[in-house]
């Protein structure tokens, strides 16, 4: 098992982590960088890559310049990156919460499972 993460060790996060994921709190906090390193490892079911996919594609075409820009284009190109970024955080961001809430969905479901067939091994 790997150490603690030093930036796990924040009790202001460990609380936001914990009302972003409940389903986090069923192991302890020790166990919580291994287990968010493997479920950010999985991968993006079809749904959550179209809605990325659309997503950007969204962003990109209502961050598109007017024809006649009468501003520096590295002006343009550094106005374009900065609201870029709070957009797509809003609209692709949800699909990497998905992947994560289904990734915990999945490792309580093993963890079920490897309890119930311990269970099942004793008697």
């Amino acid at each position: 098992m790997t150490g603690a993460s030093p930036i796990l060790r924040s009790p202001c996060l460990q609380w936001l982590l914990g009302q972003v994921f409940p389903q986090l709190r069923l192991w302890p906090v020790r166990e919580w960088p291994e287990l968010l390193a493997r479920i950010s490892g999985l991968e993006f079911d079809r749904f959550e890559r179209l809605g990325m996919l659309a997503g950007v594609v969204l962003v990109t075409w209502l961050l598109q310049p007017a024809a006649r820009v009468e501003a520096a284009p590295g002006m343009v190109f550094l106005t374009q990156l900065l609201l870029s970024l709070p957009l797509l955080l809003l609209v692709v961001g949800p699909f990497f919460f998905r992947r994560m809430r289904r990734g915990l969905d999945q490792a309580i479901r093993q963890r079920s499972g490897l309890t119930a067939d311990s269970a099942r091994e004793g008697e």
